[in-house]
This record gives C-alpha cells, structure tokens and sequence, in this order.
C-alpha cells in the first residue's frame, strides 16, 4: 500500500492511496447531529494566531460564544479529509475575509482542551478539543481585511482586532495557553 505523508511540525498525517478523493471531505454538520458527535468524539480544531515578529505582539479578538469568550485568535473545527494546513487555511478564511495559501502559516504546537462548556446544548455537557496552532503574519492591507470582516457571529465587532505584547496579554488575564504559544513564538 502506498502512502502520502502531510507533515506539520511534528505531526504526520498519512494518506492511504496518496489522494483524499472529494467524497472524502467533511462538511457540515446540522446541530442536531453535531451536538452528538461533539457528545462522543474529541473534536479536531485549527487555530492562527496573527503575529508582528518585529514588534514581537499578537492581534486578538473577542470571541462571544463558547467554549471559549474572551480574547482569543481565530480558528475553529477541521473537518474530515483536510490536512492541519488546509484546514487552517479554510478556518482563517471563513473567519477573517482573508484567503491565504498555506505556506503563510506556520506550524507551533498542538494544544489539548477539556471545556466546561459549550455554545451547543446542552452547553453544560462541555467538549475536549485537540488544536494545531498556527502563526501568520500579515500586511497592513490584510489586516485592514480582517478588521471590516471579522465574523460578525464570533467575535465582538466592536473590540475589533487589537494588539498585545506580553505585559498587555498578563494584565487581560488571557487563558494560560496564549501565554505559552507567545513564549514558544517569541522566546
């Protein structure tokens, strides 16, 4: 059997036959059965940080639903059949306006979450979530984009896309792996 081996940092994703064939990629999910699949599955998810490496800050935005309000990057789920890179590629574009090839992003690390909660009922039930994160770092015209097209059902407009150093990201009491991700970027 051949394969084809999508490398990401440290992660392998091998593909039986070298091709993942159309019929082989996920799609959307209606609520009814997301709500069970997120009941009994751990959920795979792609984040990207935006970055300055010069400046050595992160752009954040507000998110308003759960599992996780508050200042955060963007990302979301990765469905079937995409690799870490070509779903962040398409996470990135639903949720900023902005449609960038995949070797904008680099790999960072993955992340593990347990949430509590989450924006599906019964929210109390929670979700565990695995995250490949990812970096990118724009142009001011691209970020100009993300600014007037943020999504609008995700993220509070009005806090927009701001900027943070480390003291800024420790006064705002960001989550933990925030904080790890930017010294792993900027050590």
């Amino acid at each position: 059997m051949c394969f084809r081996i999508v490398r990401t940092g440290d992660v392998s994703l091998y593909i039986e036959g070298n091709t993942v064939r159309p019929e082989m990629r996920g799609r959307y999910v209606a609520e009814p059965a997301y709500q069970i699949v997120i009941d009994n599955m751990i959920m795979v998810c792609v984040d990207a940080v935006i970055i300055n490496r010069k400046q050595r800050v992160f752009y954040l935005a507000k998110r308003v639903i759960r599992p996780m309000p508050g200042i955060w990057w963007m990302g979301g789920s990765r469905k079937k059949g995409y690799s870490p890179l070509e779903g962040i590629c398409c996470k990135f574009r639903e949720e900023t306006g902005v449609d960038l090839p995949g070797d904008r992003f680099t790999f960072v690390t993955m992340t593990e979450y347990l949430w509590q909660d989450r924006e599906q009922q019964p929210q109390d039930k929670g979700s565990h979530n695995i995250c490949h994160q990812f970096a990118v770092e724009l142009t001011d015209d691209e970020l100009k984009i993300i600014r007037e097209c943020l999504n609008r059902g995700e993220y509070d407009h009005t806090f927009g896309l701001q900027v943070f150093d480390r003291d800024r990201l420790m006064i705002a009491k960001v989550h933990p792996v925030i904080l790890e991700v930017f010294d792993k970027i900027f050590p």
